[in-house]
């Protein structure tokens, strides 16, 4: 079963986050910044609601809770977990592993009250780079798009009735004791992992022969990126980020945007996925970004449009995190040497 034809030119970018975040407001600002005539929306929790002032439409969550597929939900929902999982998130792994599935739910009761069809979706830790309707057409010919490896629904999501397919589909799964017992044999082989939304995904795609497309696939030299910190296929930068964390090697230009290099060849990111990233590198991006509509873009094809952007830590910075690393592991000496 695929979706109807559908309207796209008033694809709003919708984010979900329940509980605070530092980064979240920077998040709304940069969609805001990029993306001027489309509507950014935030379903969000009162920990969050003031990330959304002056830049994006705030809708608490819990309005979109009482649907009759969320009283399911609710009902068949169980924790599907290997026993080294220990994935820490606000409110716990427990309340982390629910929200995962529960978003669906909730996005799915938004659209019906708001009559939204088709619309652009992206991990509350996303800067968006780029305007996202002129490149609303290149996925007329799929159903959505995946990211985090071509394993979750994210980006372009081409209407409801594909949303309502999803989680119908999820109520199945929970309601199916085979499936969840074969969950846990896999999860005993597995034991750091857990039963969550991606695994239900694929499994729908599975069931149901959805018709998708990468959004880290090069089209027309743009990409939108699963993560900053996933470099395959890309050219590494030199230096972890705090020492630790492989990244793509990243360039900007004059006028803003963010490029990276594949084969030698660069990729404009439409999107950064800023999991795991630093405050300083938020800020050096949100900067790339807010240049974005005050002047054209450069392109890449003449030489010294791109400027390499470093991604090391400030030397200061660096020098006050080593130091609360030191006072910290000291502290948690303190009971042994007493």
């Amino acid at each position: 079963m695929t979706s109807p034809a559908i309207e796209r030119a008033d694809a709003p970018i919708l984010f979900i986050h329940y509980g605070p975040a530092s980064y979240l407001q920077s998040t709304l600002r940069c969609a805001r910044t990029t993306n001027p005539e489309k509507r950014i929306i935030l379903l969000g929790d009162k920990a969050n609601r003031r990330s959304a002032d002056g830049v994006a439409e705030f809708f608490p969550f819990e309005n979109f809770s009482s649907g009759e597929k969320s009283a399911r939900f609710q009902q068949v929902f169980q924790v599907i977990q290997g026993e080294r999982h220990r994935f820490s998130k606000h409110g716990g792994v427990e309340a982390w592993l629910k929200f995962v599935f529960r978003r669906w739910f909730l996005i799915e009761e938004f659209l019906k009250r708001e009559k939204i069809n088709s619309f652009w979706t992206f991990d509350s830790d996303t800067i968006v780079m780029a305007p996202l309707a002129p490149r609303e057409s290149r996925f007329q010919d799929v159903e959505a798009t995946t990211q985090c490896r071509g394993e979750c629904l994210n980006g372009w999501v081409g209407s409801l009735l594909l949303v309502e397919r999803y989680t119908a589909c999820m109520l199945d799964l929970f309601s199916d004791p085979l499936f969840l017992d074969a969950q846990r044999e896999r999860l005993r082989a597995n034991a750091g992992l857990a039963f969550n939304e991606m695994d239900a995904f694929s499994e729908f795609c599975r069931r149901e022969n959805v018709v998708t497309r990468r959004a880290s696939e090069v089209l027309d030299g743009e990409a939108f990126d699963d993560a900053l910190a996933f470099a395959e296929d890309y050219e590494r930068a030199p230096d972890p980020v705090l020492g630790r964390i492989p990244v793509k090697r990243i360039w900007t230009t004059p006028s803003g945007g963010i490029w990276a290099k594949s084969g030698g060849i660069p990729v404009r990111l439409l999107t950064c996925n800023m999991s795991w990233m630093p405050d300083y590198l938020w800020k050096k991006l949100e900067a790339c970004a807010e240049k974005i509509g005050k002047r054209p873009i450069l392109t890449t094809g003449s030489k010294g449009d791109l400027r390499e952007i470093d991604l090391r830590e400030p030397l200061l910075q660096q020098i006050r995190r080593r130091a609360a690393e030191v006072v910290w592991r000291f502290k948690r000496r303190l009971p042994r040497l007493a």
